[in-house]
């Protein structure tokens, strides 16, 4: 049940948004477009959707987020507005899911995959919309 819960949760994360709503100057920097390409291609799932599919233990995942925490903290700094808020809460959702993986908690685990899944889908609407 558990992994079946996170598989779900990651198949929605992998899924595109597919479009961006208004488009804020303010966030139209050369910080925040670097950071939007950055963590989109440095952001790591493959260890979590193996861990979902049973293939993945829970230290390789708990590895993977301590890395995914520490790579989005560093490009967090480097960004303004309502992408270094997104982030954040990008950062605080990647947190909730160790503690929940820690704990063996599965209620937790997927309101933090709630969060991760708002917080990537605000996130790709605010680079789409920077990106024009």
């Amino acid at each position: 049940m558990k992994k079946l819960t996170i598989a779900t949760v990651l198949l929605a994360l992998l899924i595109p948004v597919s479009s961006a709503q208004a488009s804020t100057k303010s966030l139209n920097t050369k910080n925040n477009k670097n950071s939007c390409k950055f963590i989109k291609t440095k952001y790591k799932s493959e260890v979590m959707l193996n861990w979902s599919n049973g293939t993945a233990n829970d230290e390789e995942v708990l590895k993977e987020i301590n890395e995914n925490i520490k790579m989005l903290s560093v490009r967090q700094k480097l960004t303004s507005g309502s992408i270094k808020t997104t982030v954040k809460s990008w950062i605080i959702a990647e947190q909730n899911t160790k503690k929940a993986l820690e704990n063996k908690n599965i209620e937790e685990i997927t309101k933090a995959m709630e969060l991760k899944i708002s917080s990537i889908t605000k996130f790709d609407k605010i680079c789409k919309s920077i990106q024009k």
